[in-house]
């Protein structure tokens, strides 16, 4: 493997690590909205239960779109921006 394709592998990891743990939040909040307090769970008991549920390879589609989206805003810019 090349520098490039080991740099974007791990931007892809961390991520589909950021898009996993913004939807663990947000699916977090969505349950405590619903749930009396008394079946509230602490967060360390909740990540630990979705981690196991939702591997970080199941972010990766979506890691993989935003970093194309943000590569052609980039190139984009470059074009109509060039450095002297």
């Amino acid at each position: 493997m090349r520098t490039e394709d080991l740099i974007l592998a791990a931007q892809v990891r961390e991520l589909a690590a950021e898009l996993r743990h913004q939807h663990a939040y947000s699916t977090k909040k969505e349950m405590d909205a619903r749930l009396p307090p008394e079946q509230h769970e602490s967060i360390e008991d909740f990540m630990d239960k979705y981690r196991a549920a939702h591997p970080v390879a199941k972010f990766v589609p979506e890691a993989m779109q935003k970093l194309e989206k943000v590569s052609e805003v980039i190139q984009a810019y470059m074009k109509t921006h060039p450095q002297n």
